[in-house]
């Protein structure tokens, strides 16, 4: 894992999407897991973190359904035995009780529309332990509920570190990269309600508490005046639309 603050961790060569090792106090949660295509960079990342069998990991939570970031979520609640959190609204699509909206209709463009066949055809799929709603929840954390990129998507703030873990509602950059800062909205090609996704967003980003690390779901981390940057998203526009 590489450091980025003394609590926080990030899963180096996992690059799909950002996957978080969270410590508080004497707990440690992952918070989003991969797609499983890099299942064993994640397995050796948290090895190397000390993560190495049952008891060593106290809980996945997820911060929305898709699979390249709950994909490995059912490997790890059995090879750990740690509970699996998600918001409310995306339990349903992950327990398999019912069938997820598709992403890839006649209106997706080309470019979007393989990735959205492709997250069709093989959505996330675990048991979810416990859900969470809008508000105050455990572990230190206040859920924001943004539905729109997914019913569940949450952006989560856990307020005694001041870290705010952002899914694919906010993302920090361009897919797979973490050396260009380039904070933006949620791509509407991959989201259920793109226009919902983003008018949740800014509905809530000038009510967020202080937060000095941005942890995106994809992109770098956002150390620097991370607070700042996201009051300036919430007044202005979707920068790549």
């Amino acid at each position: 894992m590489q450091r980025i603050r003394p609590h926080l961790g990030l899963a180096r060569n996992v690059r799909i999407s950002n996957v978080w090792l969270l410590q508080h106090g004497d707990r440690r949660f992952l918070v989003d897991t991969g797609h499983p295509v890099e299942r064993a960079a994640l397995r050796m990342h948290l090895w190397r973190a000390g993560v190495r069998g049952r008891g060593d990991l106290d809980g996945v939570i997820l911060t929305h359904r898709h699979s390249d970031h709950a994909g490995n979520a059912k490997w790890l609640r059995r090879v750990f035995d740690c509970p699996v959190f998600c918001h409310a609204a995306d339990a349903p699509f992950l327990s398999g009780a019912s069938a997820p909206p598709r992403l890839a209709t006649p209106e997706t463009p080309i470019w979007a529309r393989v990735l959205c066949y492709v997250e069709d055809a093989f959505p996330a799929r675990v048991a979810v332990d416990e859900t969470f709603d809008d508000g105050n929840w455990k572990f230190g954390f206040r859920v924001f509920h943004v539905p729109g990129h997914t019913a569940g998507s949450s952006l989560l703030h856990h307020e005694p570190t001041r870290t705010l873990f952002t899914g694919d509602t906010i993302i920090s950059g361009p897919p797979t990269f973490r050396l260009i800062e380039r904070i933006r909205l949620s791509f509407d090609e991959f989201s259920e309600d793109g226009p919902r996704a983003r008018y949740s967003a800014r509905a809530i980003l000038g009510d967020l508490p202080p937060t000095e690390t941005l942890c995106s779901g994809h992109g770098p981390t956002v150390c620097k005046d991370a607070h700042q940057k996201l009051l300036s998203l919430g007044e202005g526009q979707n920068r790549l639309k």
